[in-house]
Parts: structure tokens; sequence; C-alpha cells
């Protein structure tokens, strides 16, 4: 049986993938578009390690995605203020 988009949504991994991928987005579009700066590979996809760690955490809990999604955004602004100084 396929899932639903409503069922999906209610995976603690589908929740922090998506907000990985938003924070992703913008983080390219304002470093293009804002900042005029070119980030390095590292530093582009430092959110997406943040969310590889949480997969390999294994921790399902609410606490545990709502701190990851916290420390994904905060991991793109503190770059991108690093890159604009």
């Amino acid at each position: 049986m396929l899932a639903t988009p409503r069922s999906s949504l209610q995976d603690p991994q589908v929740r922090v993938a998506l907000v990985t991928a938003v924070v992703l987005l913008v983080q390219a579009v304002l470093a293009k578009n804002v900042l005029d700066i070119e980030l390095d590979f590292l530093s582009q996809n430092a959110p997406l390690l943040v969310f590889v760690a949480f997969l390999l955490g294994g921790s399902r809990s609410r606490s545990a995605e709502v701190a990851f999604d916290v420390v994904i955004v905060a991991v793109s602004v503190a770059l991108l203020l690093l890159y604009s100084l």
C-alpha cells in the first residue's frame, strides 16, 4: 500500500529532510544573490552533514527532531554570517 502525503509527513525523518532541503535552497539563494559569495563544498553541504548525523543517530523522538532542525538552521546561518564578514 502506498503511503499518503499526510502519513509521510508524520515521519520525523521526512520532516527533518524537508527542513534540510529548504535550508539548503535558501542558503544557496542568499549566498549567490544577496551576499554575492561562493561557498566551498563543505560549507554548501554542512546542513546536509547535520542531517546525516540525525540519520545515523537513530533517535526519532520529537525533541531530537526539533534539536536537529535548530542545529541545521543555526549551522547555515553561522556559515552565511562567517562568509559575509
